[in-house]
């Protein structure tokens, strides 16, 4: 049910960023907007209130980001308030994401690496992978010592394996599969 609420919200964001050509603006706005929520749990408490009034969330919604999003975000996030449904405004930050994203050709993707690679290395692949697949790939390294080295990549619901555990997998399954046949001597 949240998902689906969040969901909808997010569409009727996405159809006004599309008019107001804002798509970029308001993801980020709506990211900087969760993420205060996200580092002061006590301000999600007041949010979720029962006691507080309508009126008082949204004064503090105001006085929080009045000159920092814009007026179509902040009257989202009225709309929200009035609607009862603060919480679900993760759900709403993750679903215009995804809609966005497909908006503007974006995927994101994942690199495990065992180390963290450079700035370089992750702008080289982000590139290397927005060319072979005709998209704009967004990559974000993750530190992951089951890797050994080399790169895993996961893109949505695929795998690209050139760690080096992947490349040692494949080759115990294929000195597995080798077949030794006795030469006869005479």
């Amino acid at each position: 049910m949240a998902k689906l609420v969040g969901r909808r919200y997010a569409e009727a964001l996405r159809d006004v960023a599309l008019e107001l050509n804002k798509l970029t603006e308001f993801k980020e706005e709506i990211v900087a907007v969760c993420d205060i929520f996200t580092n002061e749990p006590k301000l999600k408490t007041i949010f979720e209130h029962p006691k507080v009034s309508k009126d008082e969330k949204k004064d503090i919604m105001s006085s929080l980001f009045k000159d920092r999003i814009s007026k179509e975000m902040l009257n989202l996030i009225y709309i929200i308030i009035d609607k009862g449904r603060m919480r679900d405004i993760d759900d709403i930050k993750n679903e215009y994401i995804v809609l966005s994203n497909k908006e503007l050709n974006i995927v994101e993707a994942k690199a495990f690496t065992a180390v963290v690679m450079t700035e370089e290395e992750r702008l080289e692949l982000q590139e290397k992978l927005s060319k072979k697949l005709s998209k704009n790939i967004i990559l974000e390294n993750i530190v992951d010592k089951e890797v050994m080295g080399g790169v895993l990549v996961k893109i949505q619901d695929k795998v690209i394996d050139g760690s080096l555990k992947g490349q040692l997998e494949k080759l115990e399954r294929e000195l597995k599969n080798i077949r030794v046949e006795k030469i006869g001597v005479k």
